[in-house]
């Protein structure tokens, strides 16, 4: 998945949508980002990025069609898809 394809099918969602990710079978929440010219990096940590706050680190990245991957100790995680969590008002990229 690139970045672009997570922002356009979150658009609809609210803005105070937490965002969590899939690690082992465990949902656990997206906590840092980090962006490069060829890749965008997610971190799990204990309190998850809202879609807002992710909106805000990339609203001024030119080049949005990179491609979405966990970093879990040292491993990359190719992300996938979403699936929308209504019961917890949240997103858990897989």
């Amino acid at each position: 998945m690139r970045l672009t394809d997570l922002l356009q099918l979150t658009n609809d969602l609210s803005n105070q949508t937490n965002l969590y990710l899939t690690i082992g079978q465990k949902t656990i929440p997206l906590a840092k980002v980090k962006i490069s010219s060829s890749e965008c990096l997610l971190f799990p940590g204990k309190k998850s990025l809202t879609k807002e706050k992710l909106i805000n680190l990339v609203k001024n990245i030119h080049g949005r069609s990179i491609p979405i991957f966990i970093y879990n100790q040292k491993e990359r995680i190719a992300v996938y898809g979403i699936q929308i969590l209504p019961d917890q008002n949240g997103v858990r990229l897989t």
